[in-house]
């Protein structure tokens, strides 16, 4: 039903919102509040593959010194978190992965439970990172697309 919804003219204008500085306020409190990403979900209907869980991250700025809040999906592989940077395949990095590789020590909330953990990038070409690259892909085969428009190796972060 939402996947319909979100081909109309209505759902498209739904979309857009949810993209605005506004509609991504409104996506951090419900997944700080509820564990729910209503753009996770719109995202995984449009692209025709189940939504994957989402986490709240909050990173310190590397320019500013602030707490920034980004939601996240991320997969459990291992016993470990791991959170990928495709950033939407775009040639920049984004910039929660800028802030980790300058300041490792995060925050997470999952479920409306808070850890604080370290965030370590897992190096392009290693063993742990083939691994969890195609346990990713398996779930969200969306990583692969992104991968393929890159002219980098999406990062990949361990969070321990």
């Amino acid at each position: 039903m939402l996947a319909m919804l979100m081909r109309t003219g209505l759902g498209g204008k739904f979309v857009e919102f949810m993209r605005t500085d506004r509609g991504k306020a409104i996506d951090r409190f419900l997944v700080r509040h509820f564990g729910f990403s209503l753009l996770m979900h719109i995202f995984a209907a449009r692209v025709g593959f189940p939504p994957i869980p989402v986490l709240m991250l909050y990173t310190i700025g590397r320019k500013t010194g602030q707490e920034r809040p980004t939601v996240m999906p991320y997969l459990e592989f291992n016993d470990r978190l791991y959170l990928i940077g495709a950033n939407g395949a775009k040639p920049k990095l984004a910039s929660w992965v800028e802030n980790i590789l300058v300041n490792p020590d995060v925050r997470v909330i999952i479920g409306r439970k808070e850890r604080r953990l370290q965030g370590r990038l897992v190096e392009p070409g290693t063993d742990e990172r083939d691994r969890l690259w195609q346990f990713a892909a398996t779930r969200t085969p969306q990583y692969n697309t992104y991968q393929s428009r890159m002219t980098r190796p999406a990062p990949v972060v361990a969070l321990e």
